[in-house]
Parts: C-alpha cells; structure tokens; sequence
C-alpha cells in the first residue's frame, strides 16, 4: 500500500513537472506558441474552405440533374441511351376569318367577261379563268387572285371566309380597281375614264351603308389597288383602310404607310421554269444577277439609277434597259437559257 502511494505521489510530481515545463517554455518562447496556435486556425480555415467548395460543387451538380441538361445515364450507360423524342410539332395559328362583300359583277369579273350582263355576285361554279393574252394587265392582278382564293377556301388556307360578318376579323372588298383603270380609259383623257370613277363612287355610297364599314370606319377592310392609279379619284376615302400596294411611290404617308397597308409582289408576266433545278447551279449558271426593264420612270428612277451604277462593269450581272412589251415578255420566256442566279 505504501508502495502504491509512493507510485501516486511520483506520477503526480511528475506531472506537476510537466506543467510547470510547459508553462516556462511558453514564457520563454511566446512566439513559437503563438506561431502554433495561428497555424492551428489557418489549417481549419482552409477546411472550412475546401468544404464550402465542395458543398458548392456537389449542389450545382444536383441542380443540373434535376433541370435536365446533364444526362448520368447516358454518359455512364451509353448503351442504355434512350433514342431523342421527337420535337412536337407547333400548333399553326388559326387562319384568318374574312367576309368579303357580295358585290355586282361590275365591280370585279363584269370586267373579264364582259359577254355576261349578270349583275349576281360571282360563285366558285362560274369564276372565270384570266385571260391568256392579257400581256401587262396580268402584273397588276392581285384583286383577282385574292377574290379567287377566298371563293375557293380549303384546308390549309391562311385566311378563310365566313358568312357571318359578326364572326370576322377582316372585311375584303373585291373591286379590282386595278383593272377598272386599265380598262375603263387609261389613258385617262377619254369618256370611258368616267365609268371608273363611277364604279368608284357607286362603291363607296355601298360600303357607307354598311353598318361594319360605320363601325371602324373602314379601318378593318382590305383593298386591293396594286395599280399606282388604282382607285385614284377616291383614294382619299381610302385613309384608315387596309390597301393592298406595290409601293408607295405616288401616295404621302397619311394615305399609304407600312403602318397599315400590305406590300404585295407584282404577278409575273412570265410563265415559271419547270425542271430548272440543275445538280450544280453555281457552276451551271454563269450570271449571277438579271434585270431588264426600266430604269427611268416616276421620280427619276431613283433607287433603280442608283442599283445600275452600283453594278456597272461586274461581269457576272445582266442589268438591260426596256420596256415591257408582249414581244419582250414572249422573248424573255426563253432568255433562261442563259441561265441565272438571282432574278431581280
């Protein structure tokens, strides 16, 4: 028993040693302590760090599973890949509901087949088919095919006609104002441009009943006037509506905008090339740009002076001067022998 305490007693003093070693150590090297200690809180920081990191990593990581862009399966299973869906196909938009004016023949094809003294609007049973040798009266012909488009709605079509005005959204008048004037005195000198401007008047006394043109004031009905003189002794009652141009080279903007009206292509005058797809088009065809009409005409020419200077001199374009003529439509029918790119 003596022998166990005395054991005691020297593990205590021991001890007692020991911290009393330490504690003059650290008095006599306060710095080498002091070094320790910071080095201790540095290395937890840099842990605190690295686990943030990882902490950071390993939540992205889960975030883009979740959302779909990273395929696990696919890049550790390639096998187990599933084929891509495909894309679903977007719903089209519904077409465009249109009523179009119950007019007389007079105001439209009376003026095609003038051998029908029928005043009865026209159907789809006897829509007359244009005529082959109307040469340049065809150019302007967009009335014509815009009215013949909504007789004949079918699937697919962008706009459709209704027969309920309640249920439209657009108000197509089909007066060809465009062939009035190339038929009714174009020349506008003669007694014969008085049945133009008649036609013109008769309309707008029609439509100014109508409770729909009341309603808007017209600025929910569409005319066609792609004719620079289309419809020109009333055009001015024409402000608000939607007309359906070329240009809008001879009207001022409060007639004729980009705002309001829709910018229609001329119909071509020469027929379409069939089987004129060659397996090398760009070796095959030698001109790269065609043109031919004229150059001169309402103010000057501007924009088309301007293009025939500016492609003065390159080999590869065709820019002739002329005038639309039936001899020069029926030439340029077979001018694609030459073969070209780009039609201008």
């Amino acid at each position: 028993m003596i022998a166990e305490l005395r054991k005691q007693l020297e593990t205590e003093a021991a001890e007692e040693d020991n911290v009393q070693a330490s504690i003059k150590l650290s008095l006599l090297f306060p710095k080498i302590f002091q070094k320790t200690k910071q080095e201790e809180e540095k290395t937890a920081m840099y842990g605190k760090v690295v686990l943030s990191f990882i902490f950071v990593l390993l939540l992205v990581f889960s975030y883009s599973i979740f959302i779909g862009t990273l395929d696990i399966r696919s890049y550790f299973f390639p096998r187990l890949k599933l084929p891509a869906a495909a894309p679903a196909p977007c719903a089209p938009e519904p077409p465009l509901r249109v009523f179009m004016y119950d007019l007389p023949r007079r105001f439209n094809v009376g003026m095609i087949d003038r051998r029908s003294a029928s005043e009865t609007p026209v159907t789809v049973e006897d829509w007359p088919a244009w005529p082959v040798n109307w040469g340049l009266k065809k150019q302007h012909s967009v009335e014509y095919w815009m009215m013949g488009s909504l007789l004949n709605a079918g699937e697919g079509r962008e706009a459709v006609r209704v027969s309920d005005p309640e249920l439209a959204q657009a108000f197509f008048v089909p007066f060809f104002s465009s062939l009035s004037f190339n038929t009714h005195g174009h020349t506008m000198k003669d007694p014969a441009t008085q049945i133009d401007r008649q036609l013109q008047v008769d309309l707008m006394e029609l439509l100014k009943k109508s409770k729909y043109w009341q309603r808007s004031g017209g600025r929910d009905h569409v005319f066609p006037m792609t004719h620079p003189n289309a419809f020109r002794f009333l055009r001015g009652q024409l402000n608000e509506s939607i007309q359906v141009v070329v240009d809008f080279g001879r009207y001022p903007r409060g007639m004729s905008n980009l705002n309001k009206d829709v910018v229609s292509p001329y119909v071509h005058v020469v027929d379409s090339f069939t089987d004129d797809e060659p397996q090398d088009p760009y070796e095959s065809r030698s001109t790269l740009l065609f043109f031919r009409g004229r150059t001169y005409r309402k103010d000057e020419g501007i924009v088309r002076v301007k293009l025939a200077k500016i492609l003065a001199g390159y080999d590869d374009v065709h820019y002739e001067r002329s005038v639309a003529t039936e001899e020069n439509i029926k030439a340029e029918t077979h001018h694609h022998l030459v073969g070209f790119l780009m039609p201008l």
